[in-house]
């Protein structure tokens, strides 16, 4: 019976290792996430969010300065382009020339430049697509101005409260913090994630709506006892 125990112990052992491993895990992967009304004024090193990354997309491959090289270096990653360069590089050597060296060339670039303006015309597209998605409008609260004004989807960061309307592009990854439906839910649509066209139900953050309903209770309260200090008579 002892080595039952022991290989029960060690087994134990492990799944607390497990646990533990899986715990550490979790711990990275959960962050805090500060609301920026009450960092409105601070500079970038008090903005206890400045660490997460802004909302610009960017999809090109290439700058001005990196196409050449860049574009370049993906080609010669194709057997055939490096083939043919060979072969157009032997004719310089007057012992196996077949054609003349500029002849053996000009395929071999005229090849190359063609696939380069070809990946320059859709680097420049997915600019143009950047850009416009970029400079999208959206709905941001201001602290401020106590109202919500436009800003560029670009100009959002984590922490900014959006407000959405029907039928409108998420611009960022939100938390759903209120809604006008009686019941805090809405419905969203993820074709361009995954595909389906088909509504899926999303639901307020419940510790969220539970603080808020709280709050507006005590204040109803509170209210509610005021009127009644206001409506008793006294003695005359």
């Amino acid at each position: 019976m002892a080595p039952e125990f022991g290989e029960s112990g060690e087994v134990r052992s492990y799944k607390l290792k497990k646990r533990r491993k899986k715990q550490s895990k979790k711990d990275i992967k959960t962050r805090t996430v500060h609301s920026n009304l009450l960092y409105s004024c601070a500079k970038g090193d008090e903005n206890p969010n400045r660490h997460y990354a802004h909302n610009n997309i960017k999809t090109t491959k290439y700058t001005l300065l990196s196409f050449l090289p860049k574009n370049l270096f993906e080609q010669f990653h194709r057997f055939a382009n490096v083939y043919f360069v060979f072969i157009a590089l032997l004719n310089f050597v007057p012992i196996v020339n077949a054609f003349q060296p500029e002849l053996a060339l000009a395929p071999v670039v005229f090849i190359l430049s063609v696939t380069a303006l070809k990946d320059l015309w859709e680097d420049y597209r997915r600019h143009r697509s950047d850009k416009e998605i970029n400079h999208m409008d959206c709905l941001v609260y201001c602290r401020n101005e106590r109202k919500f004004l436009e800003k560029y989807w670009k100009e959002i960061q984590v922490g900014d409260f959006i407000r959405l309307r029907c039928n409108e592009i998420i611009p960022a990854d939100v938390l759903l913090l209120s809604s006008s439906d009686p019941d805090g839910l809405c419905h969203i649509e993820t074709a361009t994630l995954d595909g389906e066209t088909n509504l899926k139900q999303r639901q307020v953050v419940r510790s969220f709506s539970e603080l808020v309903s709280s709050l507006l209770h005590r204040d109803v309260d509170q209210k509610n006892k005021n009127i009644l200090s206001l409506g008793k008579m006294s003695p005359s």
